[in-house]
């Protein structure tokens, strides 16, 4: 049973975690939005300096400052004589959370996005729980299991769920002890922010969680694995029929 005393779990700030602070992020987090939802396509030659000025009552500086961390993400490219253009979807770097932030549940590419992001999951997520049952400290294996005990909207709240659901798949990334696969987080809050926009909520198999994280738990690295690439596989197959 659930401890009902127990401090709800809470997102993390990730989001534009690699940005500069103040007029810069701002910026950025406009232009990307306005990039990842269509207002500049693929291929269109985004405004000059002095338009973007204006547009964004922003100086020269914090324009062009912009306009390096969208390249640096690869979603625009500058050149001397064609201006800064908006780079093919593919190029974008998808598993930047910023990149992944920007795109609003409702626009035709988050869908793409996000059956990516559940193919890719059903590829890695397996493998972390089989790594995090044997590698997982004692902490992590107790954070597991609350997390997983905590994936229900009562007596909290559908956010303190959401983000128990992102504590549960994230502290699997990090026990799993391989340093490139807890640099994944960014993919699972954003497959998560879709998810709960869209109201996959009810797809969410709390009882397999906490088999999950009773496994790691118990260090049984075979049971943990097969359970998580059933459960991710069996909303995978979920998404594409509502789809």
């Amino acid at each position: 049973m659930t401890n009902t005393s127990t401090p709800p779990f809470q997102l993390p700030d990730i989001y534009l975690n690699q940005l500069p602070t103040g007029s810069v992020k701002t910026a950025v987090d406009r232009l990307g939005r306005m990039i990842a939802t269509g207002a500049f396509a693929e291929g269109d030659t985004i405004p000059i300096e002095a338009e973007l000025c204006k547009m964004l009552d922003v100086s020269r500086t914090v324009v062009r400052e912009a306009i390096k961390v969208l390249s640096a993400k690869s979603v625009v490219r500058t050149a001397r004589r064609y201006g800064t253009k908006v780079l093919p979807f593919e190029c974008w770097n998808l598993l930047d959370p910023d990149v992944l932030l920007w795109h609003d549940p409702e626009h035709p590419s988050t869908a793409r996005l996000h059956a990516s992001g559940l193919q890719m999951r059903v590829i890695f997520e397996p493998e972390a729980a089989k790594l995090a049952a044997v590698n997982a400290t004692a902490s992590q294996r107790e954070r597991i299991l609350l997390a997983a005990e905590q994936l229900m909207p009562e007596p909290f709240s559908f956010e303190s769920m959401k983000a128990a659901d992102y504590a549960f798949h994230t502290t699997i990334l990090e026990a799993s002890g391989n340093l490139m696969l807890a640099q994944l987080s960014g993919v699972i809050l954003a497959s998560l922010r879709v998810s709960y926009a869209k109201g996959e909520i009810a797809l969410v198999d709390r009882a397999t969680h906490i088999e999950i994280a009773e496994a790691i738990a118990q260090e049984r690295p075979e049971v943990a694995g097969s359970l998580m690439f059933a459960m991710l596989s069996c909303t995978a197959s979920a998404m594409e029929a509502v789809a």
